[in-house]
């Protein structure tokens, strides 16, 4: 059987103690009793009577607790799975996105290495034409004028 002292029910209802100690004087003596220090304590009933005056409810049935540890694994579980399924729905997003870039990865390396390809032709071909411009250096005045 639980009872409290005049403390103890001004901290849980919120209140001061002087006003628990007010409307504690105002109960019946049924609901009251002394503990072990002599100090005036409440019993349940007049928990109760006091929990209808505050509109808080300050005490707890075991039942109650029970009840609170279900409710609280089913809303834990509830929880876990709702996270989970984020976490998956974030996932495929990501492995999307992943993928997306993979291609637009390879549709760079294809750009690049015809750049690369574009680079090495012209290259060559300035190449061969300084080749040639050498050679055209290399001839007579009559070679180049008749072309031979």
């Amino acid at each position: 059987m639980t009872s409290n002292t005049v403390t103890e029910l001004a901290e849980a209802f919120g209140v001061t103690r002087q006003a628990i100690n007010n409307r504690v004087k105002k109960l019946a003596e049924e609901y009251l009793s002394k503990n072990d220090r002599g100090v005036t304590v409440v019993n349940e009933a007049g928990i109760e009577i006091l929990e209808q005056h505050y509109g808080k409810k300050i005490l707890v049935v075991e039942t109650d607790l029970e009840a609170d540890n279900h409710t609280d694994q089913v809303d834990f579980d509830k929880l876990i799975n709702q996270l989970l399924a984020d976490k998956n729905l974030e996932i495929a997003r990501l492995s999307e996105q992943i993928t997306i870039k993979d291609g637009q990865i390879a549709e760079k390396d294809k750009q690049l290495d015809q750049q690369q390809q574009l680079t090495a032709k012209a290259l060559t071909e300035r190449e061969q034409s300084l080749i040639e411009l050498a050679d055209e250096k290399s001839k007579g005045f009559f070679a180049r004028l008749f072309k031979k």
